[in-house]
């Protein structure tokens, strides 16, 4: 039996999803290391991370509830403590950085980025393993 068009679909767009993520997040990183080595100042950065912050929550509650409806209830569980921290930062309005106090919070960012990557190629794996596994039960 043939894979389906919507399935190819679906998959190629969690790919692109969590590619878009990935690339957030090592943008998000080379800057903080642009920060730290004085190529940018904390206005540049803070104005140009700010700028990502929407689209990335966005496209990260896409993603999971993209793969809730489509019955990838593993691949959406995986992806809650990371939209649980994105959700607590936004409800208690720290979700923005702050150019004036950049440098007290830029190790805490600088590993949350870190954090964020290694869970984004890992799922961008992970959602490759459910893909395989999807053509291969039709």
């Amino acid at each position: 039996m043939a894979v389906s068009a919507i399935e190819v679909g679906f998959w190629v767009s969690v790919f692109f999803g969590t590619s878009w993520l990935l690339f957030t997040m090592v943008y998000t990183l080379i800057l903080f290391s642009d920060l730290m080595a004085d190529i940018i100042n904390p206005i540049e950065l803070c104005e140009q991370v700010n700028r990502f912050r929407w689209p990335e929550y966005i496209t990260h509650i896409c993603l999971f509830l993209m793969l809730l409806v489509r019955g990838q209830y593993f691949a959406s569980l995986i992806n809650l403590p990371v939209l649980a921290h994105d959700g607590n930062q936004l409800t208690n309005n720290q979700h923005l950085l702050d150019n004036t106090t950049i440098f007290v919070q830029l190790p805490k960012e600088k590993r949350m980025a870190e954090l964020k990557l290694i869970f984004f190629l890992a799922s961008f794996f992970i959602y490759l393993i459910c893909f395989l596994i999807s053509i291969l039960k039709k």
